[in-house]
């Protein structure tokens, strides 16, 4: 708490008695002519300072990671494991403080402007509790209150405040500003995850796809957060490259530790993207509408990878399964055999031969030819893989049972090869 007195004239203070003046630090003193000092008895004496009457009118906020205090504008990350870090918060008040009692609470924000105004973020949570009295916690006047901070299980970044109020949770009295950021897994880590939740066996590409999508192919972890070593930027008018660091902007120079964006709305690892779903509302059913507020009100996917992950393997890829699956109905329809076919793509050939994919099974009847080591795949599980970007592979069939392919998007982007190429 700061004050300024500013008096246009003559400033005149009496004292009957002592005139005792304390300070934490420094008492400054400063005049455009002289400065004079006297003591009709003793003259001028400097020397040791005294301590400060008894009452105690003090108030202070501190924040502890790991029991080591740190300072305002730190910064403090999420884990690879991942887990959110372990604070403390203590706030001191004093006895003889203005308020019998101060309310305090940690309060996240993440504000990020994207390509489109539908898809920005301006996710703002509080803890202890998201609302009513007992989103504070209490410090009485006259000791030490601390509390161990509970996340209730959820993954945030961005700006991190403790806010402390008067006792009636109206007045804001003092913040405490710091920042969370996040660290990447290592590939390793990654690989692990999705062979533990059998992710792996379930769709043979999906670790290429991660890399891919997240920018990772030519670095040791997976990037669920941005970690870039340097920028381009605009330095008097000419772009120079820059190392890149921490900051509060989270923004170009300072983007290091804030979550992975791609245009226009994919997050993280996964590049998770709620784009077309946000763009035909309207369209949605009551469950799917319930589901993309409640991810929306709760996007610890943003934050946490291995959520970002699980959501990718059973929402987003289940999705594009029953796409390709309605698409083989289409196309096997009065089928009675298939042409044998082949197609590279990058470092993978693709074949007329049984997919590995569950839910492809009842067309693996069509499948006639026999894949010949890991380079070889079927040419049911590249329709699975441009849907994932977007468009069939697999276009039609000739009278002749011909498979008819399309290799590129509509940007004329070729998907697969792409997926072919990455080495894990």
């Amino acid at each position: 708490m700061s004050r300024i007195r500013i008096v246009k004239g003559t400033y005149t203070k009496v004292t009957h008695g002592n005139h005792n003046m304390y300070s934490r630090e420094n008492i400054n003193a400063f005049a455009n002519n002289i400065i004079k000092e006297k003591g009709e008895e003793e003259g001028v004496r400097h020397g040791d300072p005294e301590t400060p009457p008894s009452n105690d009118l003090s108030f202070s906020i501190k924040v502890f990671q790991d029991n080591s205090e740190i300072k305002e504008g730190a910064y403090v990350f999420i884990s690879e494991v991942p887990e959110m870090p372990k604070l403390r918060i203590d706030v001191t008040v004093g006895k003889d403080y203005n308020y019998k009692k101060v309310l305090f609470r940690l309060k996240t924000a993440f504000v990020f402007k994207a390509s489109e105004v539908m898809f920005n973020r301006n996710d703002v949570d509080y803890f202890p509790a998201p609302s009513g009295q007992s989103s504070f916690r209490e410090a009485p006047a006259g000791q030490t209150s601390s509390w161990e901070v509970d996340f209730r299980g959820l993954f945030r970044g961005g700006t991190a405040i403790v806010e402390a109020y008067s006792a009636d949770g109206k007045t804001v009295l003092k913040k405490f500003v710091f920042y969370i950021r996040g660290k990447n897994p290592s590939k390793t880590v990654v690989k692990d995850y999705l062979v533990s939740k059998q992710y792996l066996s379930r769709y043979w590409f999906v670790f290429k796809i991660i890399l891919s999508e997240s920018g990772s192919e030519n670095v040791t972890v997976v990037r669920q957060f941005w970690d870039p070593e340097y920028v381009k930027t605009k330095v008097k008018g000419k772009t120079k490259v820059v190392a890149a660091e921490y900051g509060p902007s989270g923004r170009g120079l300072e983007s290091k530790g804030m979550p992975n964006y791609g245009f226009p709305d994919g997050w993280g690892a996964g590049q998770i993207d709620f784009a077309a779903e946000k763009r035909n509302k309207s369209a949605l059913s009551k469950e799917a509408a319930a589901a993309l507020e409640a991810v929306d009100k709760n996007p610890d996917y943003i934050w946490n990878w291995k959520e970002n992950i699980d959501i990718k393997m059973n929402k987003k890829i289940p999705e594009k399964v029953r796409m390709a699956v309605a698409q083989f109905n289409k196309i096997f329809k009065g089928i009675k055999t298939v042409a044998s076919f082949t197609q590279l793509e990058g470092l993978i050939t693709y074949k007329t031969c049984p997919s590995t994919i569950a839910e492809f099974a009842a067309f693996n009847k069509f499948m006639t030819d026999t894949a010949s080591g890991d380079s070889e795949k079927s040419i049911l599980d590249a329709e699975l893989i441009k849907l994932y970007n977007g468009g069939h592979y697999i276009t039609g069939i000739t009278n002749k049972g011909v498979l008819q392919i399309s290799q590129k998007n509509s940007l004329g982007f070729d998907y697969n090869e792409r997926i072919g190429n990455v080495k894990e």
